[in-house]
């Protein structure tokens, strides 16, 4: 195994052991998040991993979401339903003023501008993207998304608990 990928995997659970330790909201994959990206911002590593991986984390991620579903939980979710549909709703009407700003501020057409402003997960945007020349941009601006969601989440449920305690 490539010693690049060593230290990512390295990096990664050290980080995310060590913000799970702290009790940071998403501690174990934030600090996954953190760990790698700075090896990688360091210039320690400069090396994609194997889709071997990204296969592995999807199916660990599906199945532990899989493991959670229960009878009861579609029960009680059931009065959630409008709620649901409502927030839906706010995100792309959301998506959708941004990719308008998004369109009239860049070079990317309508399409990459929705696509690239989707709340959607970032696979199946990118999937949808023609593989044009706004496919990096769209995946830019997709994975600015994430990363910030992922680093921001943490701390908006900190926030949240320490104001509510809940």
């Amino acid at each position: 195994m490539n010693h690049q990928i060593v230290m990512l995997v390295v990096s990664g659970t050290l980080v995310g052991c060590l913000f799970k330790y702290f009790h940071i909201p998403g501690g174990c994959m934030l600090g996954a998040v953190v760990g790698s990206m700075t090896m990688k911002l360091l210039g320690l590593a400069d090396i994609q991993m194997p889709s071997l991986f990204y296969n592995a984390a999807q199916l660990g991620i599906g199945i532990c979401v899989g493991s959670m579903l229960s009878m009861d939980m579609l029960v009680s979710l059931k009065d959630q339903i409008p709620v649901m549909i409502l927030s839906t709703c706010i995100l792309l009407a959301a998506g959708l003023g941004a990719a308008f700003v998004v369109r009239h501020m860049t070079d990317i057409d309508v399409i990459g501008s929705i696509l690239a402003t989707s709340p959607g997960g970032l696979n199946a945007v990118i999937g949808m993207a023609d593989a044009g020349e706004n496919l990096p941009k769209i995946m830019a601006f997709q994975m600015m998304r994430l990363y910030v969601v992922i680093l921001m989440v943490p701390v908006f449920c900190w926030c949240m608990k320490f104001f509510f305690h809940k």
